[in-house]
């Protein structure tokens, strides 16, 4: 059963006093070429501020605080994981720091003829084993297999972000990693607290860092 209208009015009047509107949040990532998801981290972001504006109103604590904690470190974490995902590898895909995290160095096995293979089992031996020829290779792995703690740091390497925030960026994603009963038992309930608030008084600096590095570095890009 839906709160009265009187009641819905006067969250809504509430928590929109307290945050700014939609577009506002969506103008925070203008620098965001993609606009589908543009649209989607100004829905995660917003979202996020609503339900943190509206369990504050109603003084949230005990499990509801614990609610409240998850909700805002899986939505900030996310929104940067995303921010950061899509500037490495949609803007700055070329850069050598960008293309390594998805090259590593294997051995890829050759294709030879059986009699020469036997000429060689002939010439060489090691302890009985076979002799298997190969050569070194480049291996290529998913950009979605690409950890955050490698990307953050990518991130920095760049110099879109700086070495502090990189730092607590990848606390805060392996806290959303980290999120289920036992870890929550075991940390405090003010490490959880202070953390969820960093997530979010993170997005500033995160926000302004990258405005002010992307153009210069793009432009090395090209």
């Amino acid at each position: 059963m839906a709160f009265e209208d009187n009641t819905i009015n006067y969250i809504k009047d509430y928590i929109t006093n307290h945050i700014a509107d939609w577009d506002w949040h969506k103008s925070e990532f203008d620098f965001i070429s993609d606009t589908t998801l543009r649209d989607r981290l100004a829905d995660e972001f917003i979202s996020a501020r609503y339900i943190y504006k509206m369990l504050e109103g109603m003084k949230a604590d005990g499990w509801l605080l614990q609610a409240q904690i998850r909700i805002q470190i899986l939505s900030f974490a996310s929104i940067y994981e995303a921010v950061i995902h899509h500037l490495l590898f949609e803007e700055l895909k070329k850069r050598t720091e960008v293309v390594g995290l998805t090259e590593f160095s294997t051995k890829k096995r050759i294709s030879i003829p059986e009699s020469k293979l036997e000429q060689l089992k002939s010439a060489l031996e090691h302890d009985g084993k076979n002799i298997i020829p190969t050569y070194e290779g480049i291996g290529k792995t998913d950009v979605t297999k690409v950890r955050f703690d490698k990307k953050a740091e990518c991130a920095f390497q760049l110099g879109l972000i700086e070495e502090w925030l990189k730092d607590e960026l990848i606390e805060i994603y392996e806290a959303r990693n980290a999120i289920h009963i036992h870890a929550e038992i075991r940390k405090s309930l003010d490490y959880q607290l202070e953390l969820s608030k960093n997530a979010y008084r993170r997005m500033r600096p995160f926000i302004d860092q990258i405005r002010h590095n992307l153009s210069s570095i793009a432009k090395e890009n090209v």
